[in-house]
Order: C-alpha cells, then sequence, then structure tokens
C-alpha cells in the first residue's frame, strides 16, 4: 500500500454534494504508515470547507472508501489548517491565522524541542536525555516530556533523583534529575507493566500530562517523541503549536530511510526541522585515536540531503564500563558528552534567534537551510 494508491482510490470518489476532495483541494496530504501487510492511513485535510467545519458525512464518505480499500488497517481524518498562502483574505481584511492547540500558563513562553526517529532502537531517547541536560548545563530552565508512552525510558535514563508528587491544587510536580524536570507514563505504571491503551486513551494521556502537571515555567521543553509516522506521533504534534524538530538516525542505510519519513512529516505537519543528529556515528580507540565505523557510513548525510538541512551532530559509541554508569548519560568530558554540549549550544542559538525574529529556515520544501543574523 502506497500514497498513490490511497489518492487513486480518493480520484474516483463522488462526495455528496457531488464534489471530489482531491480536485477541491479539501484532501491536504495522505500519510502512510506499514505494520506487515496492514496499512494504517492519515488523510489530512482543509479544517474550513466553504467557511464552515467539514460535513460529517463527506468525512464518513472519505474514511469509508480508504477504510474499504485491501489492506487498510485503520483510517483517520486529521483537519488541518488549509497552509496561509492558499488563504487569500479580502481586500482589507485581516489574514486569518491557522488554530493553534492551547497551552497551561506554565508553558506559555517554552521552545519546544522534539527529537524524532523513523524507527525504534538508533537511540531517540538516549539523544533526548542527553540534550535536554546539556541545555540544564547551559543555565537554562529545562523540562523533558516522555512522550514515547509505549516505550518510555526517560526517568531510567537521567537517573530520576526527585520522585513526582502533587502539589496544593492537586497538580502534579514534576520529577527532577541533572537540573532538569521530568514528566513520564512511567510515573503512572506499576511494575513495568505494558500499556495496552488504543491511540485515542493514549492521546488522552498526553493532554492531562499537559494541562494536570505544574510546570516551572521551562525555557526549553525537550519531547522525546513515539518512534514512526503513526497515529501516536500524529497525535502528539497535534498537541503543540511549533516545534523545532531533530531527526535520530544511525549511520545505517536502512535506519536512514525510514528516518527521513519521519522528518517529512513534521514539514507537513507545519514544524521545523532542525538539523539531523547520527547516533552511534562511530567508535574511536582510547589511545591512538582511531575511528571505526561499525554500523557503516553516510546515513545521517542522506537524511539531511533528502530533507534539505544538516547533520548538527555525530554521537560516537561510548560504552560505559560495567556497574560504573547507572544511567544513560554522558559525561561533559568525554567525547559523546562534548558532542551533546556542542549540539545542545547549536539548539540553544537556533530556536532563541528565532523566537526573536532572527528566522531559520530550515528543512522547507525546496529551500536549503539558512540562519539569519
Amino acid at each position: 500500500m502506497k500514497k498513490t494508491d490511497i489518492l487513486q482510490e480518493l480520484a474516483t470518489l463522488r462526495l455528496p454534494d457531488g464534489s471530489n476532495p482531491l480536485a477541491t483541494g479539501r484532501v491536504q496530504d495522505v500519510l502512510v504508515e506499514m505494520h506487515g501487510d496492514r496499512a494504517h492511513v492519515a488523510i489530512l485535510i482543509d479544517d474550513s470547507w466553504d467557511g464552515g467545519s467539514p460535513p460529517a458525512e463527506a468525512l464518513d464518505t472519505i474514511r469509508q472508501r480508504v477504510a474499504a480499500m485491501p489492506g487498510v488497517a485503520s483510517v483517520r481524518i486529521l483537519p488541518r489548517p488549509r497552509p496561509q498562502q492558499a488563504r487569500r483574505p479580502a481586500a482589507g481584511a485581516p489574514a486569518a491565522q491557522p488554530a493553534r492547540p492551547q497551552l497551561p500558563a506554565g508553558l506559555a513562553q517554552a521552545r519546544f524541542v522534539a527529537v524524532a526517529s523513523g524507527k525504534g532502537g538508533v537511540g531517540k531517547s538516549s539523544v533526548s536525555v542527553n540534550l535536554a541536560v546539556a541545555l540544564a548545563r547551559q543555565g537554562l530552565r529545562v523540562a523533558i516530556l516522555d512522550c514515547d508512552i509505549y516505550g518510555f525510558s526517560v526517568p531510567a535514563l537521567i537517573g530520576l533523583e526527585r520522585a513526582p508528587s502533587f502539589d496544593g491544587e492537586g497538580k502534579i510536580v514534576p520529577g527532577h534529575a541533572r537540573g532538569v524536570d521530568v514528566m513520564s507514563m512511567e510515573f503512572f505504571v506499576r511494575d513495568n507493566s505494558p500499556v495496552v491503551w488504543r491511540g485515542p486513551m493514549l492521546g488522552k494521556a498526553l493532554r492531562q500530562f499537559l494541562r494536570d502537571t505544574a510546570w516551572n515555567d521551562p525555557e526549553v521543553v525537550v519531547l522525546d517523541l513515539p518512534p514512526g509516522t503513526g497515529d501516536m506521533a500524529l497525535d502528539v504534534l497535534q498537541q503543540f503549536p511549533h516545534t523545532y524538530q531533530l531527526i535520530v538516525t544511525t549511520p545505517d542505510p536502512f535506519a536512514a530511510r525510514v528516518a527521513e519519513r519521519a522528518g517529512a512529516m513534521a514539514v507537513k505537519m507545519g514544524h521545523t526541522v532542525l538539523g539531523i543528529v547520527e547516533n552511534m556515528a562511530y567508535r574511536a580507540c582510547p589511545n591512538c585515536g582511531h575511528r571505526e565505523y561499525p554500523l557503516g557510513k553516510g546515513g545521517g548525510d542522506a537524511v539531511a540531503a533528502a530533507l534539505k538541512t544538516e547533520v548538527l551532530a555525530r554521537i560516537p559509541f561510548e560504552p560505559a564500563p560495567q556497574g560504573l554508569r547507572r544511567d544513560g548519560l554522558f559525561e561533559p568530558g568525554t567525547p559523546a558528552g562534548q558532542a551533546f554540549a556542542e549540539l545542545a549550544g547549536k539548539v540553544r542559538a537556533a530556536i532563541f534567534d528565532a523566537a526573536a525574529g532572527e528566522r531559520v529556515e530550515v528543512a522547507t520544501p525546496g529551500s536549503s537551510p539558512a540562519r539569519g543574523g
């Protein structure tokens, strides 16, 4: 099942009003994620048809047609604002602004840095945690939100120093470690039990994290996203008005190919890709410095070229001697720790320059990366 298969099916569809959703531009895009031989489809549609909300019967017609295709396991329809340049206001009327999610007051001034990957096993959570700690070491107020509801691992990786608690208003006071506030699904699961909820419940859990947490006005919130481009990743990205994304891959060409899709999804949903982090990029001899490349070379560069951005960091293999490290953090003086410090500096400069009006142009279709200022 490919995107073109869905589009070809929709090209023959007639809605109850007699129109075609592709010809009228009401279908903005189609995302397909395969799990074995089953396809999970997300259809992005314009959130305003003729000045009103999309009719329920039209959405049902689209959903039923795609769901009936062989091999389709699920169909989601996600209303999205039409790109700003495509909506032309009447002469003298102010330009319409796309709808944005409402965030709690404690997050109103935060910049969101989302760490994404196309697949699991590339070290996305390790990158999230080490980046958050590196940003905190540079003097920023930082929080990390473990959005990987199924595969939560942030509390263990960061070496939680203070468990979460409740304040006088019944809100959750985040856990804390290494200068970083921590929120994770792990706080609500006993004995490492698996989370067996379906997508809508997982989305609700994330909204509760945001609404029911006593956030301490962080300047930066690092989001450890679920891997892939499926329902959960889409749900997470819809909770935030805008994120700056880092795409994590290994040098392996297969991991790189999948990572391209995660970056492409972020761009299509209006988020900004800052660059690529190539994790497990090489292994250096501690004596002579000679580098070996157990996973090959070129994965990060391939993703950067596909997304028209750059490789911001190459993180080396750096296993700790057994028993000497109980978390997933790299100390500042190590090669990996230095790489994360440099990455944090680049991320900090990019997101705060952008907020100050020095526009950061990265990973926008048809453009090359360029930084203002």
